[in-house]
């Protein structure tokens, strides 16, 4: 399914997705925006809770590899509320 985001260039298409990690003192989120075409993470980030900010971290962290995000780019993810805030939009 991964390779149907690779429309053959970069910066057309970032996917992101959180992974749980359980560790001794509790559970870490490692949120990771990768690029669609060269499947390469572009930003990531990692905290105790699940957030608007960790993904945010992530995102900047993407804009200074690549200088911005692109116009026009799809950033698929899925649909957690850590998406939808008016926050990320901004980072955007």
């Amino acid at each position: 399914m991964e390779g149907a985001f690779d429309t053959g260039g970069l910066n057309a298409v970032w996917i992101s997705d959180i992974t749980y990690l359980r560790t001794a003192e509790g559970w870490l989120y490692l949120y990771v925006a990768r690029d669609g075409c060269s499947r390469r993470v572009l930003g990531w980030a990692m905290d105790t809770v699940q957030s608007t900010d960790l993904v945010e971290r992530a995102v900047r962290m993407a804009n200074n590899l690549r200088g911005s995000v692109p116009d026009g780019v799809v950033f698929h993810a899925d649909r957690g509320c850590q998406y939808t805030p008016a926050q990320l939009h901004q980072v955007c």
